[in-house]
């Protein structure tokens, strides 16, 4: 596996003689050292015998001017400019060699290819450097795991070309298809998996480990934005009908991210010193599990009749998220309604509320959801017919 490093590319060439090999002329084999990155490769043996007193270090050269000395000397000069060459000549094609990747070559070994699943291990290895959330790394580790159900084999990265990845976005919301799912997993769902699967190449080009991106140019996906949210009709369906145990815990966990906005890791750490009241008015203050960034949204009154039916924010149905949404998939075909019921779209659901019926500004939604930018704002909900009539009605006609 290619070491990982953030360090400066620079690679040093030394010779070194090894004084615990002296022979009976008083000479030592010289050594050839090589580091990238301040990683050492196996020296290796020029081939070349000197005596102690000979070698001078410091400028690299066997002291003297007899022509074997001289043609050793050559020699030495030749083993460096060809051993620099290989790296020069590969960092200006994109290729970041390691030390024993520069060695291998000049031994006419070739390069040792890295491998999609070594490519993995860096990339999580390189999100864990900066810091990221848990679950940010969780997700970037469930999207590898696609990618590598999709290839069928942990192939080397020069093996996987623009043609291996064209089928990928349909394979990928092709994996999703189940008797509750018949069209496949979310068109977001399949982008942001289709991202994460392309951020890896991303990587991988900016270390040099390929010299051509097969993500690069135009590929064909559907990179469309879905903003589908369950209608009215069918929040009231849920709440009227009474459902089996699991599955009305699966209902009520849904209704309480419907009218609160929450994401369902933050819905699943919920805690009762995270309710405040301010002005007032009893509300949610976290921070978001994925991001840090503050979360902030008044409790809803629906919200409140949830709450209270369990005895406390405590005691709240805490399931996880795949199991959630099989549950959900039972209720949605139970009333007749033929799109997913999902976390996420119990999320979409309050922005839509929040921009079409209650008029909220995109700036107060995005701190309400727990977004820096109102930019996924943007992706979760659009300005609908509704929120137009009913401000022309308020500020066209009563003008």
């Amino acid at each position: 596996m290619i070491p990982f490093s953030f360090t400066k590319i620079s690679m040093r060439v030394r010779f070194v003689i090894r004084k615990s090999r002296l022979n009976k002329l008083g000479q030592c084999p010289l050594d050839c050292r090589v580091r990238v990155r301040g990683i050492l490769a196996v020296p290796f043996s020029t081939l070349i015998m000197v005596s102690p007193a000979k070698w001078d270090a410091k400028s690299q050269r066997i002291k003297g001017a007899s022509d074997s000395v001289n043609a050793d000397n050559r020699k030495l000069s030749t083993i460096k400019l060809a051993l620099e060459q290989i790296f020069e000549l590969n960092l200006a094609k994109g290729r970041r060699l390691t030390a024993k990747q520069v060695v291998d070559i000049y031994h006419g070994k070739g390069v040792v290819q890295l491998t999609f699943s070594e490519l993995c291990k860096q990339k999580i290895e390189h999100l864990r450097s900066l810091n990221r959330k848990p679950a940010t790394i969780e997700i970037h580790e469930k999207c590898h795991r696609y990618f590598q159900e999709y290839l069928g084999e942990d192939m080397p990265l020069e093996n996987i070309d623009r043609e291996t990845i064209s089928g990928l976005w349909n394979w990928l919301k092709r994996r999703g298809i189940s008797k509750a799912r018949p069209g496949g997993y979310d068109h977001d769902y399949v982008n942001k998996t289709y991202a994460n699967c392309k951020s890896l190449f991303i990587f991988a080009d900016d270390k040099g480990y390929i010299e051509k991106n097969p993500f690069g140019g135009r590929l064909t996906w559907e990179d469309k934005e879905d903003t589908d949210c369950p209608d009215d009709w069918v929040i009231e369906k849920l709440q009227t009908i009474e459902w089996s145990p699991k599955v009305q815990q699966a209902v009520d966990s849904f209704l309480f991210m419907c009218y609160q906005g929450l994401h369902i890791s933050d819905y699943r750490k919920l805690k009762p010193t995270d309710t405040v009241v301010f002005n007032s008015m009893k509300s949610i203050r976290m921070p978001r599990t994925k991001n840090g960034q503050p979360i902030f949204v008044p409790i809803h009154n629906e919200t409140m009749k949830i709450i209270e039916k369990y005895g406390g924010v405590e005691n709240l149905p805490r399931i996880s998220g795949q199991k959630n949404n099989d549950f959900l998939a039972l209720a949605a075909i139970s009333i007749g309604y033929d799109r997913p019921l999902t976390n996420k779209r119990a999320r979409k659901k309050f922005t839509d509320r929040c921009l079409n019926d209650y008029g909220f500004s995109l700036e107060t939604v995005a701190a309400m959801l727990g977004h820096k930018t109102t930019k996924w704002v943007r992706k979760y909900a659009k300005v609908k017919e509704r929120r137009i009539i009913s401000e022309w009605k308020e500020k066209v006609e009563v003008a």
